[in-house]
């Protein structure tokens, strides 16, 4: 059993407190919502925010489980503040996923999410500990883009292969067999916005599994 992961259960109770008590901290009014990763895995998360967005090989700030890892395919953009919103938005992935593997740092969750967001993050990651469930294996996400709204708002769109992951059960260490077939590709559409403090936090999206513009 892995010792990282299986933290996720005894703090069950401490994640639900703390994830729920940030969304209701949220001020998005938002009615766009976040769909669950299926029967498949999870989504991924991410860290602090920085000035510009670093490779997958350089943002290595929020850590997942070590039988877990989320893998960033290159943006192909060179726009400085589209980077920005990529790497804020892999944190987002990476500090869910971080809760989900290792039930630590709740707090950054509530770094990148708002609103509705925060709410279906919220959700999701309850999904995981309440029932003594992680993930492992490898996620991959690619063909990110960014469409810019002005100088505090973007919309950003990715695919994501969950077909090399699969469910763990927490407790026993136990690999559940990846029975989703097509559902493992999905495509993501997230609404961010940049806060106060230069953060690009998701407010509102939308997830469709089985997409056929990710299984090329």
């Amino acid at each position: 059993m892995n010792k990282q992961a299986s933290t996720a259960m005894w703090t069950a109770g401490a994640v639900a407190a703390a994830l729920l008590l940030g969304a209701c901290g949220s001020d998005d009014d938002s009615q766009d919502e976040i769909k669950g990763a299926g029967d498949s895995k999870p989504s991924k998360s991410a860290p602090a925010s920085k000035s510009s967005a670093p490779s997958q090989s350089e943002d290595s700030e929020i850590k997942l489980a070590k039988d877990a890892k989320n893998v960033f395919e290159d943006a192909k953009t060179d726009d400085p503040k589209k980077r920005e919103v990529l790497a804020d938005n892999q944190r987002r992935i990476n500090s869910i996923d971080r809760v989900i593997t290792t039930g630590k740092d709740v707090e950054q969750v509530a770094l990148y999410s708002k609103g509705q967001a925060a709410i279906s993050a919220n959700e999701y990651i309850l999904s995981f500990t309440k029932n003594g469930k992680s993930w492992a294996g490898v996620t991959r996400y690619y063909n990110q883009q960014v469409q810019l709204e002005g100088g505090e708002a973007a919309q950003v769109t990715f695919c994501a292969d969950e077909s090399k992951a699969k469910n763990k059960i927490v407790e026993t260490g136990k690999l559940k067999p990846n029975n989703g077939g097509d559902k493992n590709y999905l495509l993501t559409s997230m609404r961010m916005e940049r806060n106060k403090d230069g953060v690009w936090q998701a407010t509102a999206g939308s997830e469709t599994a089985g997409a056929e513009k990710c299984m090329g």
